[in-house]
């Protein structure tokens, strides 16, 4: 559930289709994930499921991988 929806919400962040996002999906320029898109992603994803991502966790998010794994654990301590 979580991958899906923050793949919709990159997908759509940075024009690209959802079935290209995998949680491999590097959150790097040189795919077309620009820092604008990453913040855009974790503000909807802030709102999507209610909770709070702190700006220095965001900074170790390398790979779409990394946001969900943060936002499960988030979300099972709830």
């Amino acid at each position: 559930m979580v991958f899906e929806k923050l793949a919709r919400i990159l997908a759509e962040n940075i024009g690209a289709d959802e079935e290209d996002i995998t949680l491999e999906t590097e959150l790097k320029p040189e795919y077309g994930i620009e820092p604008v898109d990453i913040a855009k992603m974790i503000i909807e994803c802030e709102k999507e499921f209610n909770i709070t991502i702190h700006d220095e966790d965001v900074h170790t998010f390398k790979k779409l991988e990394d946001v969900v794994v943060y936002v499960n654990k988030i979300i099972s301590d709830i």
